[in-house]
């Protein structure tokens, strides 16, 4: 995972730390922390800044594909070919939520501006919003 200046193009941190390739990234309202998504089947959380893994979150059964953040940075929402979304808490790092309904696996995840609504894209041909 790499983090960029926009303005430079310059390559700011390299940030290791999965066993597998990273499917997914998504930035934290606060642009100080960002989460990634990967086929080792975990989440991994980092500080800009540091550089340093922050929490590691672990659940899903296969790859994670995508990942999205709550607008108010408090929940993370991710997509996995175990086709399965999960909500995380981020303060705590656990699981709130596993979301079920896909027949196949669900290969992206948005979240609404207002927060209240999840949308996941799918191999099932559908989109859901829960």
């Amino acid at each position: 995972l790499k983090v960029w200046d926009v303005a430079t193009g310059e390559c700011l941190a390299t940030l290791q730390g999965h066993s597998d390739f990273v499917r997914g990234v998504a930035v934290f309202p606060d642009g100080r922390r960002v989460v990634s998504a990967s086929g080792d089947k975990t989440l991994k959380v980092w500080d800009v800044a540091t550089g340093e893994c922050v929490a590691t979150l672990e659940g899903h059964s296969k790859d994670v594909n995508c990942v999205a953040i709550s607008p108010d940075g408090r929940r993370i929402v991710s997509a996995s070919d175990d086709n399965t979304l999960k909500v995380w808490d981020v303060a705590t790092g656990k699981c709130v939520a596993t979301l079920e309904g896909h027949s196949k696996d669900v290969n992206c995840v948005a979240i609404s501006p207002d927060g209240r609504r999840i949308v996941s894209a799918s191999d099932d041909n559908t989109l859901k919003v829960w």
